[in-house]
């Protein structure tokens, strides 16, 4: 890439960064805030923590994806590796990265790559599991200051070994159709990938400014592993997905796109490689630009992409640019505006991700703050303009204003008194709702799933078990959000009838949506469905080993859902109650505030000064309190890259 779109790529990150710390700030201020005023709770700390850890840590992930040998790795070394002047992730023909490789960088630790042996596949646990069991990895150290050493590192990315056939087949890597049966399965060996799964950990500005890269396997190798098909990649922010520009979209390219590039994955970009084989200093350069373009138009159309989705380029000459720091050949490789992608257009997306993300875990606690706070305000406004009114007054006058206030709080504490019998009904009524999502009813389904499969450990007994066990989870959302809606109509007449009667500020509750999770689970119904359907998953007879442990990828990724589904529910139910507990709180005591005002008033005239002098006081607290929730607010929608 040029200077000046590598400059500019670190410059969107740069911004992204700076806006993540001054939300992160705001956020903070806004919890100190709320543990000032007595409204913070050690849970509500723990879920305040989180929310800022992943403000500041959480990575903008893009997943290569490709068949072999279309140039992933070369584009991966033109993007982060240039700078040590030859090539260090291995891209040669027949020699290239043979398992799933995250690159990222975590300050935190030193530079390294680690590698899962593939040995690891006898295991049960899923490789989110083992990233946390150091024990299980091969480490090295990379010498970031020696090129030598950086591609000695980066070349154990390539290791194979030689394994009996057996073994292979009871780690499922190959099938009895891709072997010849031998007299003796002893003798027979077939060559594997020496690795499952590397992580390298490296100090590129660009890693270290959040973007983390997953460069997955071809088509047979996706396959061996369900995690990144049903979790990585879908989760990825984008994915890039290469091809060759010379082939365009080949019988394999298009299984590899619709078994696993889904479409919810939130940018598709389709890179065409090797852009620099439709060179021809023979042909005039208006022709070449049109059979670029036919076979750009032509790719968008077959992945049903927007042609802007679709970029020619060479990474090849995009590595040899940059290493001879060749300004015109990087511009001719294409590479600048993959750059200018991730910068104007994937990384803002992040951006809204995040915000969305703090809007979800405390939206409605900073809608419910700013109410309160401007209710605050208008009370002592009101204060205000009262006292100042009192100057002078008679006893009979004060008298009879003490008792209007009196009065008034007598009402509201009837009305205080039939709402706990409410809320009362709202916590038996939270609890059975919780209740449905906890860890001990996922248990009770996926023992009813496993007992649907019947231990035959085949994909038409998996089928059966999963979908058995989707179905159930989404029965048990239908009556959760059930539930939810008699939660959330039984607490909307509380807060009309207190807006009405007692002037509390309009709040409209929002429905509880679990509509993302039942998405998910519909993707991996559809993704147990294409496994099922797949002739090598069926065939071979080591397959009772794949569909175990598809399954329990599955099972990994259903528990995650049923968790953050469960989250979900806690953050709604938060947010359905605690408005209206802080307002009742704060009402009672501005009604209390009010009679002692004007008892001391009625007391002493002298007293009217100091009042007034207090609620002066407050008011300029409240409207400082009312600008910070307005800034935290506004920070969430505000632009990083203006």
């Amino acid at each position: 890439m040029s200077a000046v779109a590598h400059k500019s790529l670190e410059q969107e990150l740069s911004r992204l960064n700076d806006w993540r710390r001054e939300l992160s700030a705001a956020i903070a201020g806004y919890q100190e805030w709320l543990e000032k005023t007595g409204q913070m709770d050690v849970s509500h700390s723990l879920r305040f923590y989180e929310l800022t850890q992943s403000i500041q840590h959480g990575r903008l992930t893009l997943a290569f994806v490709a068949e072999f040998s279309r140039g992933k790795s070369e584009l991966i070394n033109a993007l982060f590796f240039a700078d040590f002047k030859q090539r260090l992730l291995p891209s040669d023909v027949g020699r290239t990265t043979m398992c799933p490789t995250e690159l990222f960088h975590d300050p935190a630790e030193e530079p390294y790559v680690r590698l899962l042996p593939i040995e690891s596949r006898y295991r049960s646990e899923p490789i989110s599991q083992l990233k946390h069991m150091p024990i299980e990895w091969i480490k090295i150290r990379l010498n970031v200051n020696s090129a030598t050493d950086m591609k000695s590192a980066m070349q154990s990315l390539a290791e194979t070994k030689k394994i009996f056939a057996m073994e292979a087949r009871q780690m499922g890597l190959v099938t009895d159709t891709q072997t010849q049966k031998p007299t003796s399965a002893e003798l027979q060996t077939v060559e594997v990938p020496a690795w499952r799964y590397a992580m390298i950990n490296y100090p590129h500005p660009l890693l270290t400014n959040g973007i983390a890269i997953v460069d997955t396997p071809g088509l047979n190798a996706l396959g061996l592993e369900p995690e990144l098909t049903l979790s990585t990649i879908p989760n990825a922010h984008a994915v890039l997905f290469l091809l060759g520009i010379d082939t365009g979209v080949t019988k394999s390219d298009m299984e590899v796109w619709q078994r696993y590039v889904p479409p919810s994955v939130s940018k598709r970009i389709a890179v065409l490689n090797k852009v620099d084989l439709m060179w021809d200093e023979l042909k005039p350069q208006e022709e070449i630009q049109r059979a670029v373009q036919r076979q750009v138009d032509h790719t968008a159309k077959q992945l049903n992409l927007p042609t802007a989705n679709v970029l020619p380029l060479s990474a090849q000459k995009a590595l040899l640019g940059k290493i001879k720091n060749d300004a015109a050949l990087i511009d001719a490789s294409g590479i600048e505006r993959l750059e200018a992608m991730i910068a104007q257009d994937i990384i803002p997306s992040r951006r809204k991700i995040l915000a969305r993300t703090v809007i979800g875990e405390i939206g409605m606690m900073m809608i419910a703050s700013r109410n309160a706070v401007k209710a605050r305000m208008v009370a002592v406004e009101e204060g205000i303009k009262e006292t100042s009114g009192l100057s002078g007054k008679g006893r009979e006058v004060l008298t009879r204003l003490w008792k209007q206030i009196s009065d008034r709080k007598v009402r509201y504490m009837q009305a205080v008194g039939e709402f706990k019998v409410q809320r009362e009904e709202f916590i038996v009524q939270r609890d059975v709702l919780l209740e449905m999502l906890d860890p001990v009813k996922l248990d009770l389904l996926l023992n009813k799933s496993a007992e649907a499969i019947d231990n035959t450990w085949t994909t038409v007994g998996l089928t059966r078990g999963m979908n058995s066990l989707f179905t159930m989870i989404n029965e048990q959302f239908e009556r959760i959000y059930s539930l939810s809606e008699t939660i959330k109509s039984m607490m909307q007449s509380a807060y009309d009838l207190f807006h009405r009667e007692h002037g509390f500020p309009a709040l409209q509750l929002p429905p509880l949506n679990l509509e993302r999770f039942k998405l998910k689970l519909q993707l991996l119904a559809a993704e147990t469905e294409k496994f099922c359907k797949d002739p090598v998953n069926i065939l071979g007879r080591e397959k009772h080993f794949v569909i175990k442990r598809f399954y329990s990828v599955l099972v990994a990724q259903a528990r995650e859902v049923f968790g953050d589904a469960r989250q979900e529910c806690e953050k709604w139910l938060t947010g359905v109650l605690a408005p209206i507990d802080q307002q009742i709180k704060d009402h009672k005591i501005q009604l209390e505030e009010r009679l002692a005002s004007v008892t001391k008033v009625n007391e002493n005239q002298e007293s009217l000064k100091d009042q007034l002098s207090k609620l002066k006081v407050q008011q300029t607290e409240l409207t400082i309190q009312h600008e910070m929730i307005e800034t935290l607010i506004s920070k969430l929608h505000s632009n990083p890259s203006a």
